[in-house]
C-alpha cells in the first residue's frame, strides 16, 4: 500500500502504537490556510504512550497537499504559491526546551532539544526523545502478561538558506527500541530493534521554474529471531537497507497555471528473510536469504487555480520489480471548489503511489511484527475520494466524506495457527477500500470547540477501510476543548471503535469460511476500543507550563493487535520548560 496509507494508519488505529520519530520527508511546496497557526516541531512524538503536545524550537517543513479541509471550514482553501518555510513563520525566542511526564505504574516520556546555530541563514539543532512503558495486563485467555516497551531516539537537523539560490536541508536520527514480544500464553521473547534514518535535500527557483531534489537512506534490523517451530531451530532476524530519491520541478506560466513533474525512485534490500510456503494442509516457514525490490514512478501534471477553485490533471507512470513486477499507469486528478466561506467541495481520482512496505515503516505502526519476514510492494489500482463542508454558520459547520477504490497487495495483520515462527505476520490482500463519514463542528468564540464525528466501513477479509489495521466497522469520536482563561486549556473526549477484528487464515479449512480455492478465513474479534480521555495544560509563564493527559479512564479491555492487551488507565503528568 502507498506510504501515505501507512502514515495515516499510524494515527488512527488502535491505541498505544508507536510512530516514527524521524523528521518529515523533504518536500517542495506547502498549503496554507488563513486561520492556521503553524507550530514549529523538532521531531514528531513517539506515541507508544500518551504524550504531551510539546512545542519544539527546531525549524520544520510543511508537507505539500492538494487540499486542506481541517474543520471547521476556513475562509479559503485555494492553494498559495510555494514559499520558503521560514519566510512566513515567526522565529521562536527560545533555543532549547525540555519536556517530561510520568504516570504510574511506569510510563515515562522525555523530550529535549537545543538549537546550536540559530541565525537567519542557518539553523542547526539536536534533539532526543525517550518513551517507555512497563505494565501487566490479562490477555484474552486470562493469563497475566508483563509487557514492556522502551524507545530512545537522538537526532540532528540542519536548514541552510542561500539567498536567491535555494535551501539545503539535512537530517539524521538513530532509534533504539527494546521490548518483549508476548505470546498468547506467556511473556514471550525480548526483542531489540535498531533504526537509522538520514536525508538531504535541496530546493530552489530559477525565475518561474521551481525545483527540488532529495535523497533518503534508512537502515533497520532486529537482533533476535523467532522459534522456527521445528525443535530448537531459531530463525535469523532480518537486516534491511532502503533508499528513496525524489526529484521534482514545475514551471509557472502565470499565477494560475503550472506544469510540472515529480520523479520518485525507491529501493529496499533485506537479508536473512523468510517466506511462507503453502501446501494443501498447512503453512510452513522457509528461509530465502536475500530479497531486493524497488520501483520508479514519474508523475507529469498540469495545475490551474482560480479565485474559488483549483484543478490538477496528472498521470502517474510507474514500474516495479522484485515482486509483482509490471509497468502501470494511474490517474492523478484532483479538484476543489468553494463558494464564499460557507461551502467547499473536493474530489480526487488517484492511483499508483507504490510502497515498498519497508520493515521500518511497518515497525513504526506496530512493534509486534515478525522479525524475519520481508514483504513485496503494494499500490493503489485506483481510488476515488470526495467530500464537502457546509458552514460555519454561527460557529457551526458540517463535514461529509467518503471514498472507494482497489488496492493491490495491501498488508493486513493475519493469524496463522500452530506456528510460533509465524507470529506477527501480515497477509498481502487484493483489497476493496470503502469508507464514509460525517462530522459536526462547533466553536464558541475562543472559549470552546466541539467536534463529533462518525466514520464507518464494511468488514470482510478483502473489504473495509484500507487505513484501519484493526478492521473497525464503526468509529465514533467526540471531543470538547475549553479555554476558560487564556493560560488554561482543558479537553474531554471519547472514542469508540467497534467491530474490531483480525482474520485467521488456514489452507485446511477446519470449519473456516472458504475465501478462494485453497484459502479459508475465520474472523477473530479484537474487542471494542472504549477510550474516555482527559487533558489539561496550564501555562504558568511563557517559558514554563504543566500538563496532564489521561487515557482509558473507564479501564476498558481490548487487544491492540491479537494477543497484545491494551494498557489500563494510562497517561502522562509533567512539565515543559523552554530556555
Amino acid at each position: 500500500m502507498a506510504n501515505n496509507i501507512y502514515h495515516i494508519a499510524a494515527a488512527i488505529i488502535s491505541l498505544g502504537l508507536p510512530a516514527t520519530a524521524a523528521a518529515d520527508d523533504l518536500t517542495k511546496e506547502i498549503t496554507v490556510e488563513k486561520d492556521i497557526v503553524v507550530q514549529e516541531r523538532e521531531a514528531q512524538k513517539l506515541s507508544q504512550l500518551p504524550v504531551f503536545n510539546m512545542p519544539s524550537i527546531e525549524n520544520k517543513k510543511l508537507s505539500w497537499t492538494d487540499r486542506a479541509i481541517a474543520a471547521p471550514l476556513t475562509h479559503d482553501i485555494t492553494r498559495l504559491a510555494p514559499a520558503p518555510y521560514a519566510a512566513s513563520i515567526e522565529k521562536s525566542p527560545y533555543r532549547g526546551y525540555i519536556d517530561a511526564g510520568y504516570f504510574p505504574s511506569f510510563e515515562l516520556g522525555v523530550s529535549a532539544g537545543y538549537r546550536i546555530i540559530d541565525n537567519d541563514a542557518t539553523r542547526l539543532g539536536a534533539w532526543l526523545q525517550y518513551d517507555g512503558s512497563n505494565y501487566k495486563r490479562n490477555n484474552r485467555e486470562g493469563d497475566k502478561l508483563h509487557i514492556n516497551d522502551h524507545t530512545a531516539t537522538i537526532g540532528a537537523s540542519l536548514r541552510h538558506s542561500i539567498e536567491d539560490a535555494g535551501v539545503l536541508e539535512a537530517r539524521l536520527a538513530y532509534s533504539l527500541s527494546a521490548f518483549n514480544f508476548p505470546n498468547i500464553g506467556s511473556d514471550g521473547i525480548s526483542q531489540t530493534a535498531n533504526s537509522l534514518q538520514a536525508g538531504i535535500g535541496w530546493s530552489g527557483a530559477a525565475g518561474s521554474f521551481l525545483y527540488n531534489a532529495a535523497v533518503d537512506y534508512g537502515f533497520f534490523n532486529f537482533t533476535d529471531g523467532h522459534d522456527s517451530g521445528m525443535g530448537t531451530t531459531r530463525l535469523k532476524p532480518l537486516t534491511e537497507n532502503h533508499a528513496n530519491i525524489a526529484l521534482g520541478g514545475s514551471y509557472g506560466f502565470d499565477d494560475n497555471n503550472f506544469v510540472g513533474a515529480d520523479v520518485a525512485m525507491a529501493f529496499a534490500g533485506a537479508t536473512n528473510t523468510m517466506k511462507v510456503v503453502s501446501t494443501e494442509s498447512l503453512f510452513s516457514p522457509e528461509m530465502r536469504g536475500n530479497y531486493n525490490h524497488g520501483y520508479v514512478a514519474v508523475t507529469p501534471y498540469y495545475r490551474h487555480s482560480g479565485s474559488s477553485y483549483s484543478i490538477k490533471l496528472g498521470l502517474q507512470l510507474y514500474d516495479t520489480w522484485g515482486g509483482d513486477n509490471g509497468f502501470r499507469i494511474a490517474p492523478d486528478i484532483r479538484a476543489d471548489w468553494h463558494s464564499g466561506d460557507k461551502f467547499a467541495i473536493y474530489a480526487r481520482f488517484t492511483g499508483g503511489n507504490p510502497s515498498l512496505n519497508a520493515m521500518s515503516s511497518l515497525f513504526a505502526v506496530n512493534h509486534y511484527i515478525n522479525p524475519s519476514l520481508a514483504y513485496g510492494d503494494s499500490w493503489q489500482k485506483w481510488n476515488v475520494d470526495a467530500g464537502f463542508i457546509i458552514g460555519p454558520f454561527s460557529g457551526a459547520s458540517i463535514e461529509a466524506w467518503g471514498g472507494t477504490g482497489k488496492a493491490k497487495n495491501l498488508l493486513m495483520p493475519t493469524l496463522y495457527s500452530n506456528f510460533d515462527s509465524l507470529d506477527g505476520l501480515y497477509c498481502a490482500i487484493d483489497y476493496t477500500n470503502l469508507h464514509y463519514g460525517v462530522a459536526l463542528n462547533y466553536q464558541y468564540r475562543d472559549i470552546a470547540t466541539l467536534r463529533i464525528a462518525y466514520e464507518g466501513a464494511p468488514q470482510q477479509y478483502d473489504k473495509g477501510n484500507a487505513m484501519w489495521l484493526d478492521r473497525a466497522k464503526n468509529v465514533f469520536d467526540a471531543k470538547l476543548t475549553v479555554t476558560p482563561i487564556e493560560a488554561l486549556d482543558l479537553s474531554l473526549g471519547y472514542e469508540l471503535r467497534s467491530g474490531r477484528a483480525t482474520y485467521e487464515v488456514s489452507p485446511a479449512g477446519l470449519g473456516h469460511a472458504q475465501f478462494s480455492d485453497n484459502l479459508y478465513v475465520q474472523r477473530v474479534t479484537l474487542g471494542n476500543v472504549s477510550n474516555l480521555h482527559f487533558g489539561a495544560a496550564y501555562k504558568i509563564t511563557p517559558a514554563f507550563s504543566v500538563g496532564a493527559q489521561l487515557d482509558n479512564l473507564l479501564n476498558s479491555k481490548w487487544d491492540t493487535f491479537y494477543g497484545i492487551p491494551a494498557k489500563g488507565i494510562s497517561g502522562l503528568v509533567g512539565i515543559g520548560y523552554k530556555f
